[in-house]
Parts: structure tokens; C-alpha cells; sequence
């Protein structure tokens, strides 16, 4: 994204967000907080630019999360903690991830506790790597790239139960809700449940619901074929 700016284009590439960026990281080293006002003084002192050129510039670093007002990190040194990295990965790598499962694939060692893990992860969402949604009782961690929706059916797809039911209405276009729980093989009570959560989310919806005729919703269908070959076909 490019912002009409008299010094050029407003975007990472330019020389004079590098500079000001660089004057924050200075600041970061010689270990003090990065206030916006000692910033802007500093930079009018250091910089042959005007005074609104530089206050844009701020601007558009702190609305893009790279610089925080009151933080000792910019965006590009919150990956350098081997944790935070780590979590990162974790939830980049599967679409999104639980608090629990995060903390056992990170935490391999029990090493940590959830207090540790839930500042990395405010770390992470406040300089906007991730984004937090909530599913149910569970808070879900994605990636800032991913669509919500999809999230949930990536979340759905990991629970063997919930994948089956998915990949049978893949597998047919529509299904009436009492025949579900007989093609899947498993208990009525449990396949209702999940297929109630699933309807929720409009994972699957009603064909026709007269009938009670279900099928998947096309936007899923499409994603799954797209991101889950694989497993579906």
C-alpha cells in the first residue's frame, strides 16, 4: 500500500521512512522506549525534511504497526525472541492455531507458562503478525493474511470427527441431517452436535431446508479443493 507523500511514494522502500525507522532502532539499542515526540525532535534535527513530511511518516508507521508509541520493539525485531518466532511459525504453518496446542508445540519442554506464552502472543498481535477470533470456547490465532472463515474451517479440519462429516458432503451434494450420522458411523448425538456447530459457522448449509437437505457452502468447497486436495480427494 502507497501513500501520496512530496518526498515520494509512502512505503517501506522509501529513503526517509528507512531513515526515520532507523533513528527508532538507535533508540531501541541504546535500550529506551520509542516515544513518538522523541522521535519527531529527533528526526527534525537529523533529517533535511520538512516538519509534515516527518509527522506523515510517524504516522504511517504507527497505523502499520511497525512502530508502536511506548514500545521497545518496531515490527521487524519482534521476530528476532526464538519464541516469539517460534509461535509465529507454529501459526503461520497451520493456519491458525489454539492457545493450548500453541503452548505444547512451543513449550515442547515445559519450559514456559502461559503467562510467557500470552505477552509473546500480544506481542505478536499488537505489531499485527497475527489476529485473534473466537470459535466457541476457543480463541483462535491466524495468521493477519487469512480470512476469518477460513480460519474456522482450517480450526474444524484438524478434529478427525468434524473432517469426516466435511468430507462427506464433498463427496455428496446434499445429504438430508437424520441420514448424516448413518454414513458417518459414529453416534447420532455427536454427529448432530458438530453438524449444529458447522451450520453455525456456514460451513455447510440448508440446500433446501424444507427437506432438510444440507450441502457444503461453494466458498468452502472451493478453499478445501484449493488448500486441502490431499486430504479430500
Amino acid at each position: 500500500m502507497k501513500f501520496k507523500n512530496v518526498v515520494g511514494p509512502l512505503s517501506l522502500e522509501n529513503p526517509n521512512v528507512q531513515k526515520i525507522i532507523e533513528i527508532a532502532k538507535e533508540l531501541i539499542k541504546n535500550n529506551k522506549i520509542v516515544k513518538v515526540k522523541k522521535l519527531y525532535n529527533i528526526a527534525v534535527r537529523s533529517l533535511g525534511i520538512s516538519t509534515g513530511d516527518i509527522l506523515e511518516i510517524i504516522q504511517f508507521l504507527n497505523n502499520n504497526k511497525i512502530l508502536i508509541d511506548g514500545s521497545k520493539h518496531t515490527r521487524d525485531t519482534i521476530l528476532l525472541n526464538l519464541y516469539r518466532k517460534k509461535i509465529y511459525h507454529v501459526i503461520d504453518s497451520l493456519n491458525g492455531a489454539t492457545f493450548s496446542y500453541i503452548r505444547e508445540k512451543v513449550f515442547t519442554d515445559h519450559s514456559g507458562s502461559a503467562g510467557q506464552l500470552l505477552w509473546h502472543l500480544k506481542m505478536l498481535l499488537k505489531f499485527k503478525y497475527i489476529k485473534k477470533i473466537k470459535v466457541g470456547n476457543y480463541s483462535l490465532f491466524l495468521p493477519l493474511d487469512i480470512e476469518d472463515d477460513f480460519g474456522k474451517l482450517c480450526f474444524f479440519m484438524k478434529d478427525e470427527l468434524n473432517r469426516n462429516i466435511i468430507q462427506l458432503f464433498m463427496d455428496y451434494k446434499k445429504i438430508k441431517k437424520p441420514h448424516v450420522y448413518k454414513k458417518i458411523n459414529f453416534k447420532r448425538e455427536n454427529v448432530n452436535y458438530r453438524l449444529k456447530i458447522l451450520m453455525e459457522h456456514q460451513i455447510l448449509i440448508y440446500k433446501d431446508e424444507s427437506t432438510k437437505e444440507i450441502c457444503i457452502s461453494q466458498r468452502m468447497k472451493e478453499f478445501l479443493l484449493e488448500n486441502f486436495k490431499k486430504d479430500i480427494i
